[in-house]
């Protein structure tokens, strides 16, 4: 067994069953709650596809398994739209490139991660694909929004739903990662365990990390805004609002009665004594608005977020 994520266990080992026995569907669609580990899952099952020998899991070894390692296998191909729209032009020219005989081994594989991303015209062509598969082709497409993908192309896959781990399989995972303990301490940001390693990838841990300490000094009046949004520019903005409005939505939630992180108490009490809950929900939504507003305007982030803390 390869080693993946223990939840991501059982939804594998349904997949290289039906593969064995032959009874696999030609298209997959993995589905869960964002950062669970769909695309983990998916590389795993394509791994599994694309091996030469006729056995459940991938061997590591037969030449179609060197080259999806060396990730050069020529029959294997990947649409991502996690940063950005996937349009009918891309998915033409993979389902051409996929049309033809495998060029190695016996199967052809598409990959098309966070497939929410396709519009109307893109997901119509993967549909035709689907209605009429090529000989030896795979389609494993992923999603953490799978109602809104249209509901003849779920029809067509088999549906493959990723659990979401319980607290106390993502702390044991996350032991086990390289800066582990560093990422634990972001769980008033999320408890999705990719979602933090994703954190990590990016160099963005600290920022995150920082920012508890950083919001309840501000509060305290021990420090200023603009340490407090030191290092903001264009790339991490986004970085910023997104941690801002977690910490807000934590101390929402901690007002009907939840649990709030410890990193998270003293800033809960200086807020709701300052703001009260229905100021505290209204900059919640003026976060997020601004967020939005970012992302479709050249408004001035430097400006426009100490602007908003201001009013904390």
């Amino acid at each position: 067994m390869t080693n993946i994520a223990d939840w991501l266990i059982p939804c594998l080992r349904q997949v290289q069953v039906l593969k064995q026995t032959n009874s696999l569907s030609h298209a997959l669609l993995i589905t869960g709650a964002d950062g669970v580990g769909q695309e983990e899952l998916a590389h795993e099952m394509v791994k599994d596809l694309m091996c030469e020998k006729n056995q459940a899991a991938a061997c590591g070894t037969c030449h179609s398994c060197q080259l999806m390692s060396a990730d050069t296998h020529p029959d294997f191909r990947v649409l991502d739209g996690e940063a950005s729209t996937i349009k009918v032009d891309q998915v033409r020219l993979l389902v051409r490139q996929i049309s033809q005989k495998p060029q190695v081994g016996q199967n052809k594989v598409v990959l098309i991660t966070h497939a929410q991303a396709m519009n109307i015209n893109a997901a119509n062509a993967v549909l035709k694909a689907l209605e009429e598969p090529a000989d030896r082709t795979f389609f494993v497409l992923t999603s953490s929004q799978s109602s809104s993908l249209m509901p003849t192309i779920r029809s067509r896959c088999l549906l493959v739903n990723v659990p979401t781990p319980s607290m106390n399989e993502v702390k044991s995972w996350l032991m086990q990662q390289p800066d582990g303990k560093a990422l634990g301490a972001l769980f008033w940001l999320t408890t999705q365990p990719f979602r933090l390693l994703a954190i990590q990838a990016q160099g963005k841990t600290q920022l995150y990390a920082a920012l508890p300490d950083q919001l309840a000094a501000m509060l305290r009046g021990t420090t200023s805004v603009s340490a407090v949004l030191k290092g903001l520019d264009s790339s991490n903005i986004e970085d910023y609002c997104n941690g801002l409005a977690a910490i807000l939505h934590q101390c929402i939630c901690h007002s009907t009665g939840t649990a709030i992180d410890e990193a998270l108490q003293t800033i809960y009490d200086t807020l709701i004594a300052r703001l009260g809950i229905q100021t505290l929900m209204l900059r919640y939504q003026s976060l997020q608005k601004l967020k939005s507003d970012l992302q479709k305007t050249n408004l001035n982030p430097i400006m426009q977020l100490t602007h908003e803390l201001n009013q904390w």
